[in-house]
């Protein structure tokens, strides 16, 4: 899987039934043809990774520039429109998944060094964590007439921004010995159960303040 500096990929498997090949294969068409007039587009590739008696396993590798305009595309009105109907109307499922590796493009620009996915995983989940446990409770305050998926998508995008441009970088900056891996053993044994503590603390935490409401 090949990756551009400062890209973001997300990768979809469709599952689709023999007879409804070419109906898909037009779809695709259509939905590459629309996702090539958005902003940040880079590219979209699809190949038949597996084909059985009922039904044929296709990939699709969707890139953007930044994960901001991956999930706007995503998240399009028009899109979704389309793919509901085409589910809908020939049975075929797809799964999808983000490459996280995009998130390696949010550390701190003085990392020069290629980082482990589940390091960039680490620091993401410490981020994400209380970010989007402080978020959705405010904002269900401050819109109590807003719906779930209007909550869902504000909270999202909030959570996404802040990662990205603000939490992440700077915890980069502090971590950065460890994230490079120019620590003694002992160093980065040390690292990971900061962060690792750090996560159970915040869980505790989290975890009383919601008892403590429930009382």
């Amino acid at each position: 899987m090949s990756e551009g500096l400062g890209s973001f990929e997300y990768h979809f498997e469709q599952r689709v039934e023999p007879h409804h090949v070419e109906r898909f294969l037009r779809f695709s068409e259509r939905m590459h043809a629309l996702a090539s007039q958005r902003e940040g587009f880079i590219s979209l590739q699809r190949q038949l990774i597996e084909q059985r008696p009922n039904e044929c396993v296709f990939r699709t590798s969707l890139r953007f520039a930044t994960i901001q305009q991956c999930m706007s595309w995503l998240d399009d009105p028009q899109r979704r429109r389309l793919l509901l109907l085409e589910e809908e109307e020939t049975g075929f499922r797809f799964q999808g998944k983000a490459n996280w590796m995009g998130y390696g493009r949010w550390l701190s620009r003085r990392i020069q060094r290629r980082v482990a996915t589940w390091k960039v995983n680490l620091l993401v989940l410490l981020t994400l964590y209380p970010t989007a446990m402080l978020v959705s409770p405010l904002l269900n305050r401050l819109l109590p007439q807003a719906s779930g998926a209007s909550l869902m998508l504000i909270s999202n995008t909030l959570c996404v921004a802040a990662t990205s441009w603000l939490l992440v970088p700077a915890l980069s900056r502090v971590y950065r010995p460890w994230l490079e891996g120019n620590s003694t053993s002992v160093q980065a044994w040390l690292g990971l159960v900061s962060l690792l503590l750090w996560v159970a603390l915040l869980w505790w935490g989290f975890n009383s303040v919601a008892l403590s409401a429930g009382h």
